[in-house]
């Protein structure tokens, strides 16, 4: 009997464990300031000169995209790079990785990539990671990991 009763507890601690995860696709989802964070609506759009623009947020803050090509690979986000990422907070404060950080600081850190891993001539999917400043170089956000998963592209 002992034994059974075991069977019993140990069968229900395992079911009751088990981690529901739920995965929406598509879906543009990132750890921003290592707090999970993901956009309610997002759409793609290809202009004629090839530059892919993302545009996503939540019912509070907003994130664009501006890639050079919708082409697979990786672009690098910088100062110098035809390739941003600008982010509009909930506090109205906006960033973007063309700013450089404030001079005062002596950490000049990488300010990040994206990188298009598919692109099916329907949708685009792909990861992302960047640190953006304010405009004055004071404020940072930063986003550690991120997703862009079937992305549809009109």
């Amino acid at each position: 009997m002992r034994k059974i009763v075991l069977l019993i507890i140990t069968i229900t601690a395992f079911y009751g464990c088990s981690d529901e995860v739920k995965f929406n696709s598509p879906a543009l989802q990132g750890n921003k300031n290592y707090q999970l964070w993901s956009a309610t609506y997002f759409d793609a759009v290809l202009a004629e000169n090839g530059r892919l623009t993302i545009n996503a947020g939540d019912k509070f803050e907003k994130m664009t995209f501006r890639l050079s090509s919708l082409q697979e690979g990786t672009y690098v986000l910088s100062e110098m790079s035809d390739s941003r990422i600008d982010f509009l907070d909930l506090e109205n404060i906006s960033y973007s990785t063309i700013n450089p950080p404030s001079q005062e600081g002596a950490l000049y850190p990488e300010i990040g990539q994206v990188v298009i891993t598919e692109f099916d001539g329907k949708t685009v999917t792909g990861t992302f990671r960047f640190i953006a400043f304010s405009s004055d170089g004071l404020y940072s956000v930063g986003f550690n990991q991120g997703v862009l998963y079937k992305i549809p592209v009109r």
